[in-house]
């Protein structure tokens, strides 16, 4: 028999490994989805952006929903949307329907967050790095499964992206019945999501973190997305630009992973980490532009600093609060506008490339989100010593 911390354990990590499946599994099968349902490549684009403006819009859902019915009921009723919505992928013969799945893994992923935020300060108040760092290499795992299994899947099952798209509604179900059969929830934690509305920390610090949250997905976003096409105006084939990127992608999952073993190896409190990987990704981007003859370099060492970044995005909500409920709203807040401003930089950046040129655009735009992200981190670190105070105080 399975033991309760075990299950615990599970719950967090399946939660997480279906939170990007919906998303990423799609850009592999972008040119099969055009070719079949013969729509133009501004549409293909929504298929990925429906999903996080959903999560920008909808992420204080989690915690309306948790008020209403409990987290284990609202964590089940996500997933059991999100099997849906890509079940339905399976039948997709207009892009209509497709564009309606997008939008139900938006929907699902909206409440999944912030309630897996507020799990985790439920169940791992003591070791929250630890439990973060497995949520974030979980969604990092799940990711690039998606992403290296889907064109895999898609020829297995003769050449149908959607088959392909539509068996990552299994470890959705897995994930579902992991958390059917967990621990049921404790009835003082239900009148606690009922009764707990407060914001515990200032609108200032709230923006704070929501700014940093959206600074650290935006530039996460715009590796991603402009990365490869940095590398081919640079001579590189398209080969060698995706293996760059697959180190990108590789060095954030272990630093996720690894992110409490790292701070705790170096002695770096939270209120310094945030500042620390900030650093990092600013010698990340300097290595970018100032290092093409050695071009592995900056995609590892962005890799680490935005691997850090992501984490540390997550903690925040949970250092700054003294419960789950609190924690699920405000990751919701911040979440909510984090998503939608990191949605956008990477098409503000794509604006800046079209006016300067890809170089000089990317580093213009890059420099500068890095350059407020390190303003960020300096207020972070600020709300960390004003919450000291207050407690020694108390």
């Amino acid at each position: 028999m399975l033991s309760k911390s075990f299950v615990v354990w599970l719950m967090l990590f399946m939660g997480g490994i279906c939170l990007r499946t919906g998303i990423s599994s799609v850009a592999p099968v972008l040119e099969a989805i055009q070719s079949s349902l013969q729509v133009s490549t501004t549409w293909l684009g929504m298929l990925t952006a429906i999903p996080v403006i959903c999560m920008g819009v909808l992420s204080p859902l989690g915690h309306r929903l948790e008020q209403r019915f409990g987290m284990k009921k609202s964590m089940l009723m996500a997933f059991a949307i999100l099997i849906v919505g890509l079940l339905l992928r399976l039948d997709s013969r207009s892009f209509g329907l497709l564009m309606l799945t997008a939008g139900c893994v938006g929907v699902a992923d909206a409440i999944i967050r912030p309630l897996l935020s507020g799990f985790i300060k439920d169940k791992f108040p003591e070791r929250v790095a630890l439990a973060m760092s497995v949520y974030s290499a979980s969604m990092g795992t799940g990711s690039a499964l998606a992403a290296y299994g889907t064109p895999l899947l898609s020829q297995l099952a003769t050449g149908s992206w959607r088959a392909g798209l539509a068996f990552w509604a299994l470890p959705a179900l897995i994930a579902l019945l992991v958390w059917w059969f967990g621990p049921s929830e404790q009835p003082h934690a239900a009148q606690q999501a009922k009764n707990s509305i407060k914001n515990p920390v200032s609108r200032g610090i709230t923006l704070t973190f929501t700014l940093f949250f959206g600074l650290q997905a935006g530039i996460n976003y715009a590796l991603l997305a402009w990365m490869p096409s940095f590398y081919i105006q640079q001579g590189f084939a398209e080969h060698a630009a995706g293996t760059l990127v697959a180190v990108l992608i590789v060095s954030q999952t272990l630093t996720s992973l690894f992110f409490s073993l790292i701070t705790r190896k170096l002695g770096i409190s939270h209120r310094a980490a945030a500042g620390v990987f900030s650093l990092i990704t600013l010698l990340g981007i300097i290595a970018l532009f100032s290092l093409q003859n050695l071009p592995w370099v900056a995609p590892l060492i962005l890799g680490v600093g935005t691997g850090g970044l992501f984490p540390m995005a997550l903690i925040l909500p949970l250092d700054f609060t003294e419960n789950r409920v609190q924690a699920t709203r405000l990751s919701g807040i911040t979440q909510s506008g984090g998503y939608l401003l990191g949605g956008a930089i990477p098409w503000l950046i794509g604006l800046a490339a079209s006016t300067f040129g890809m170089t000089h655009g990317l580093k213009i735009f890059m420099g500068l989100c890095v350059l407020l992200i390190l303003l960020m981190s300096l207020l972070i670190a600020r709300a960390y010593r004003s919450q000291q105070v207050a407690n020694s105080a108390r």
